[in-house]
């Protein structure tokens, strides 16, 4: 079922407004509890978990929006977030929309792979090509323990989207 100009309008405001909740959980300080030093990256679940079943224009433009938001509020680094998460939502929107389904195990693979992704290229790009001082220990110490916490965190996401995009878009589908 199509739907409507209003319905989309109202469903892209409804992602917009979800974005922005994620982005001040994930980057003000004391709203998501940090365990062992080790912080929630929910932006990444999150927008991967609205991209899948979009079309590729809305999947790269909900990552473009979450990539945006992180890097305003990133003293460095500014665009890393933007371009990537606007190219894997991209990518993400493309294959489910051709080859997979919107169900909970695709859902979770692309969080997975999409996390995994960000914690390695980020510390590869900025802490070892840059030279940090013992920065090799920093994807041991602070990414990886920062993925496994933002993959614990994803089927939550999941839980509290999945209804939402199901009354968004007006259908009812599969859980599993």
């Amino acid at each position: 079922m199509e739907l409507t100009k209003r319905q989309k309008t109202i469903k892209y405001f409804c992602y917009c407004l979800i974005i922005l909740l994620a982005d001040l959980l994930q980057n003000t300080q004391g709203l998501l509890p940090e365990i062992f030093g080790a912080r929630c990256f929910l932006l990444l679940p999150v927008a991967v978990i609205l991209a899948v079943g979009e079309d590729f224009f809305a999947g790269a433009l909900i990552g473009l929006l979450s990539g945006l938001l992180w890097d305003l509020s990133s003293a460095t680094h500014l665009g890393f977030n933007c371009i990537f998460l606007a190219v894997v939502c991209l990518f993400v929107s493309v294959l489910s929309s051709n080859i997979t389904r919107d169900i909970f195990v695709t859902n979770m693979a692309f969080s997975l792979v999409v996390t995994i992704l960000y914690c390695f290229i980020y510390w590869l790009c900025f802490i070892i090509i840059k030279g940090v001082d013992g920065g090799g220990l920093t994807l041991f110490s602070f990414y990886i323990p920062c993925g496994i916490y933002t993959m614990a965190a994803s089927p939550i996401a999941w839980l509290l989207l999945h209804p939402v995009k199901l009354k968004l878009n007006h259908t009812s589908k599969q859980l599993f």
